[in-house]
């Protein structure tokens, strides 16, 4: 059949809907009448596909499988590899150990799945277990990741306020837990990335207009990430030096990391100048306050200059995606 090409207006009815009339010829051809369905496909160049719906017709999911052989001294490895794979958008992930699968190898699968939203145990015999990705995270919008990322991060800030204030331990003991949840959302985020990188559909499914938003996204996210680090680091020194710590110090300080991850927080997701100049203003004035002890070794001040560094680098994710957006 010689190709065609067809001109049409686009119509809006309603508030927000867009329609577009369809060749009669078409129409007459594939055997349509009206109230048929059709099945309209999203391509990754951007344009769509439009063909007769039938019942039988499904989305093809792209089924990416790997195959690991472990040895048994190769046990510790297990976790770098998992979390690469499942970052890198494979749905089946198969583990071997000849010849047979020990203790110690189960018990480290379990342990990171713990960390990777969505990787199950399906299927598990004397020397093989298949892990699968159960969930589509290209249906999870990538902006509820980063907001429970953002979440993590804030609560971690604010319950370090609270067990410096109340000389709790348990709270402080508490924001350790939370960095492994941090983390789980990271992995996941990551995952969304390859994922809408390599087709626009998923890309759309997950919130992002243009593919390429993903860059500021992913590095937002990796500062969220290193701010949990940090975060965990800042407790750690606080625990092991209960007893000699400046509690109004301290409180001086969370009060500076609270205010500028916040200030940080609005800058990127509301594109906000306010904000941008008030992390701007905060990050200056911190060292100005701490100027004699940032060249010492203070534990304290290296880690909360090494957070409010990622705020500034928060700001520049935020010029980033500004960028884009108006190209």
């Amino acid at each position: 059949m010689k190709e065609k090409a067809y001109i049409r207006s686009l119509q809006k009815t309603g508030k927000s809907t867009f329609i577009v009339s369809l060749p009669r010829e078409w129409v007459l051809s594939s055997g349509l009448e009206k109230g048929e369905k059709v099945l309209l496909e999203l391509l990754d160049d951007g344009s769509i596909r439009i063909k007769p719906y039938t019942i039988k017709e499904k989305p093809q999911l792209t089924e990416r499988t790997v195959a690991l052989e472990v040895k048994q001294e190769e046990t510790w490895g297990i976790e770098r590899l998992l979390i690469a794979y499942y970052e890198a958008g494979y749905n089946t992930i198969v583990i071997r150990q000849k010849p047979y699968l020990s203790e110690e190898l189960r018990n480290e699968v379990r342990r990171v799945l713990l960390r990777l939203s969505g990787l199950e145990i399906v299927e598990e015999s004397s020397d093989q277990l298949i892990l699968q990705v159960i969930i589509d995270e290209s249906q999870i919008p990538i902006k509820r990741t980063l907001e429970r990322m953002e979440n993590i991060v804030r609560s971690m800030v604010l319950d370090l306020k609270k067990g410096i204030a109340r000389k709790n331990t348990k709270i402080l003991e508490s924001i350790i837990e939370r960095d492994n949840e941090l983390d789980k959302f990271y992995f996941f985020l990551g995952r969304q990335a390859v994922v809408a990188i390599k087709g626009r559909r998923s890309a759309l499914n997950m919130g992002l207009e243009e593919t390429v938003l993903v860059l500021p996204y992913k590095t937002y996210g990796k500062c969220l990430e290193e701010m949990g680090d940090t975060l965990v680091s800042v407790t750690r020194y606080i625990l092991s030096r209960s007893d000699k710590l400046d509690i109004n110090r301290l409180l001086e300080i969370f009060n500076y990391l609270e205010k500028s991850f916040e200030w940080a927080v609005k800058a990127f997701k509301e594109d906000s100048e306010e904000a941008v100049k008030a992390v701007s203003n905060l990050y200056t004035s911190f060292f100005l306050s701490f100027e004699q002890q940032i060249y010492e070794p203070d534990a304290m001040i290296l880690s909360a200059s090494r957070f409010l560094s990622l705020c500034i680098d928060v700001l520049e994710a935020h010029v980033e995606k500004q960028a884009l957006v108006r190209s």
